[in-house]
Parts: structure tokens; sequence; C-alpha cells
């Protein structure tokens, strides 16, 4: 899914927080947002998730204008900064959750979840890893 951030602006009371952001994220693209503290990093993410309104700009997926739609109809993902795992689940577990709580027919069948979830791992470097649990994980690759 592509993701492009268009003149994106949010303020919290007087502190600008976004101030006319543009981003094309391309369909497969992996991106990471590096900067210093209060620049604005998390509020994008918000803001692309669906956590956080813009107070100007559109967010779109795959060129679909989304700045209206709330975040489960947004179908976008992303890692916080303070990852959050299922202690009790396995890394292929915790990845292919959210495709496992999806209701009725948006739920994919078990075999495209684990065939997603090989795809992701692979992404990320993680292959042969999908049964360990999280803390059998190094910080970097709990973060990946």
């Amino acid at each position: 899914m592509g993701i492009d951030i268009r003149n994106v602006g949010k303020r919290f009371d007087q502190f600008v927080a976004l101030d006319d952001i543009n981003l094309s994220i391309h369909d497969g693209e992996l991106v990471a947002l590096l900067g210093p503290s209060g620049s604005g990093k998390t509020t994008l993410l918000r803001v692309i998730a669906g956590l956080e309104q813009a107070d100007a700009g559109r967010v779109l997926f795959d060129g679909v204008d989304a700045s209206g739609l709330d975040i489960q109809s947004r179908r976008a993902g992303f890692v916080f900064q303070h990852y959050a795992l299922f202690k009790h689940m396995t890394v292929g577990d915790n990845i292919g959750f959210g495709l496992r709580v999806r209701k009725g027919a948006e739920r994919p069948p078990e075999t495209k979840i684990r065939e997603r979830v090989c795809e992701l791992l692979d992404l990320v470097q993680l292959s042969g890893l999908e049964r360990r649990y999280p803390a059998q994980l190094s910080g970097g690759q709990r973060q990946r």
C-alpha cells in the first residue's frame, strides 16, 4: 500500500508539531523516521494511523483520502518507539495477530496468514525465529 502525506499540519495549542509535511512512501518500501526528540516523528505516525487528526493536509492510502477514516478502517500499522509484544505468544503469532483478529470476511484464511507472516519475517531478516518468544530475542530483533 502506498502512503502519501500531503501538506499535513498538526498543532497542540501553540506548539507546532507538524508544519506542511509532505512524504511519499511507495508500496513495499521500508521507511524509518529519524530526528531529534520533539521533531514530530511520533505525531506523524499517529496521524498516519488515525490516532490523531491532522489540523491541515491529507493522508492518502493508494491515492484514496483516508484523512477522515477511523483507525480500524485505515488498515495501517507501525511499530511504536516502545514496542508492545505479547510475551506469551511466539514471534510468528505476534506478527500474525492483527490478521487473526479481523472479523468475518475481513479475516484471511490461516494459510494466507502464515504466508504473510513468512514474508514479513523475511523482510525484517528474522526468518527462522518465528517459534521463539520475545524474551528470546535481542532488543533490535524485538523492535523489528
